[in-house]
């Protein structure tokens, strides 16, 4: 278990911060000349402890931001059946209006050959160009 100090160090380097910048906003540093924070800094992260908590906490943001695939085939069958809105504003009158319609028939397709992609039902052809090797017996002298 990491000290509420090094902890926040982790926390900051995650949201975006340097190691400098980190370092600063979680210990008493302001005496402490830049050149001195960067080599304080760098020694922390590269304790066994502060990395794997590093990348713990890196793991456990990138599991909750992206897709994975089986969730991203859902969305894209989610588009193609109408069940994904897209939203739009129109004037009518002088009035402003909000919107939602189903996607349209290319935006549909194109959902389609993407999850057609992922499923590999496409296969590659490719075309043998090299010519053919003809053996051509010349004449003995």
């Amino acid at each position: 278990m990491l000290t509420p100090k090094r902890e926040k160090f982790v926390q900051n380097l995650v949201k975006g911060m340097s190691q400098r910048e980190a370092y600063k906003n979680s210990f008493n540093a302001k005496n402490m000349k830049d050149t001195t924070i960067d080599k304080k800094a760098s020694e922390l992260f590269k304790k066994e402890e502060i990395r794997g908590r590093y990348d713990e906490l890196v793991k456990r943001l990138e599991d909750t931001t992206i897709m994975d695939a089986k969730e991203r085939m859902k969305w894209l069958s989610k588009v193609i059946k109408g069940d994904v809105k897209e939203k739009y504003t129109y004037w009518d009158n002088g009035e402003k209006y909000d919107g939602e319609k189903e996607a349209d028939l290319t935006t549909k397709i194109k959902a389609m050959d993407t999850l057609n992609k992922m499923d590999g039902v496409y296969v590659t052809k490719v075309q043998d160009i090299t010519p053919p090797v003809i053996n051509i017996k010349r004449p003995k002298k």
